[in-house]
């Protein structure tokens, strides 16, 4: 990708991903100098872009503006990825994007937590245990997590009870 397409593929993909809504549109003439210069391979064609959609491209070129030179490369890396992945990978990101979205602060912190406690484990043990899941049937895997709810709603004397019956049924992966 050369150069000069790269901040019109990046500004594409925020339309994509962004799902906020503007109820107005801004003409080429009003915007900033550096916002036209990020979105000049649309310039021609800017009146004809849905209002709502010119307002997506204009907030995502202002966000592109505050990035350190760091970000910015990270993000033309996140881009190429982003670019490399088959249509349903695409959709299934969404829709896990949508599901994130969704969750209240406590959720996200709380997953945010548990990935971090994933990722805290020895290489062959998360490995085995992405194999153990991957191992499972879908009713297995409902069951599963239908278990973990159980826990979480558990007081300590009940979760030390539920782990000890767990253990017995199945012995875990060391």
């Amino acid at each position: 990708m050369t150069k000069r397409l790269w901040p019109f593929w990046f500004t594409l993909a925020l339309l994509v991903l962004n799902h906020a809504a503007w109820p107005e549109g801004t003409a080429w003439q009003q915007l900033e100098p550096e916002t036209q210069r990020l979105l000049a391979p649309l310039a021609e064609g800017w009146e004809q872009i849905p209002a709502e959609r010119r307002e997506r491209l204009i907030r995502g070129a202002d966000r592109w503006l505050t990035l350190t030179p760091e970000q910015r490369e990270r993000a033309r890396r996140n881009l190429g990825r982003w670019q490399e992945l088959t249509p349903e990978k695409r959709d299934r990101l969404r829709r896990r994007l949508e599901r994130w979205d969704k969750l209240s602060p406590d959720q996200k912190a709380q997953l945010k937590k548990r990935r971090e406690w994933f990722q805290s484990l020895p290489p062959e043990r998360r490995r085995a245990l992405k194999d153990r899941w991957q191992s499972l049937s879908p009713e297995q895997k409902e069951r599963f997590r239908g278990r973990i709810e159980t826990f979480r709603k558990a007081t300590p004397e009940e979760r030390a009870r539920l782990r000890d019956a767990w253990r017995k049924q199945r012995p875990t992966i060391e």
